[in-house]
């Protein structure tokens, strides 16, 4: 069999960020891997694309030609990936059934990708604000928690749910909040979106969390203002609805909602969730 050429270990972290978040552009992996030189950065993806472990994705459109090109996993990394074995256990690092899916991202919507690009955004948002403030964030996607080995495996629990990230807050120790980040795309039939709303007011009413952890706060990404109106009113008619049969049966339901845009300019972090009529930060 022939060998795979040679990378180094940036490089190696590169793939593993690539398994990840399945697409992220040069920016996003210069900060992850908090590096200065955007150059030596560039260096390793050519090489990388050379030897056919990563592909690339560029438009030389001239209103595209500003953006940076978008990089994902080549066959070449997904074997490689394969053979690496956890330190602790010597067991495969990566489920085969994960790194499956991996040789369809070549096939992937612009929709899927955008949103990809969008959740490393705010990791990297949230890894930013836990530099500066006093409470510190861990996002932990999809990737991490369908992992059997996750702490948080749990969420694979949640029936026909698969939040995009769940985001952990600590006050030093102490953990005093959770998030279940959800991206809700565009075109999305009303039907599917009541039928989000209502698994998480099932799971947030029903107290369907782990451990003595506070309950989580839902935050629903919207694609637009129009939808954003739309699944407020609905959080509202749940609540309406269940207030009748249980008293006080939502005082520990919370699920706000944003939208793309408000997300992408100002960040996950921003006053930009709302509540009924109250717009909160994280």
């Amino acid at each position: 069999m022939k060998r795979a050429p040679h990378i180094t270990g940036k490089q190696i972290e590169i793939l593993r960020l690539l398994y990840t978040y399945r697409f992220l552009h040069r920016i996003q992996l210069q900060q992850f891997l908090r590096h200065k030189d955007y150059k030596t950065i560039n260096l390793w993806l050519r090489d990388l694309t050379a030897k056919q472990y990563v592909h690339r994705i560029y438009s030389t459109h001239f209103l595209e030609r500003t953006k940076p090109a978008v990089y994902y996993l080549n066959t070449q990394a997904i074997r490689y990936l394969k053979n690496l074995r956890s330190p602790e256990d010597d067991e495969p690092l990566y489920e085969i059934e994960q790194l499956r899916k991996r040789y369809k991202d070549g096939q992937r919507s612009t929709m899927f990708i955008d949103r990809c690009l969008l959740i490393a955004d705010c990791q990297l948002r949230l890894m930013h604000a836990s530099s500066s403030l006093s409470s510190t964030y861990t996002g932990i996607v999809q990737a991490d928690y369908l992992d059997e080995r996750s702490d948080y495996n749990f969420l694979c629990d949640l029936d026909t749910l698969r939040p995009d990230m769940l985001i952990v807050q600590r006050t030093g120790e102490d953990i005093t909040a959770h998030y279940l980040l959800q991206f809700i795309d565009p075109h999305v039939p009303q039907k599917r979106i009541r039928a989000i709303i209502n698994g998480y007011f099932t799971v947030l009413n029903n107290y369907q969390w782990y451990g003595d952890d506070p309950l989580p706060t839902v935050l629903l990404v919207l694609p637009d203002t129009y939808t954003l109106i739309y699944t407020k009113r609905r959080i509202r008619q749940l609540i309406r609805e269940a207030n009748i049969y249980v008293d006080d049966a939502t005082d520990d339901t919370h699920i706000r909602c944003t939208t793309q845009q408000h997300l992408k300019e100002q960040g996950i972090t921003a006053t930009i969730w709302e509540e009924g009529r109250t717009v909160y930060g994280l």
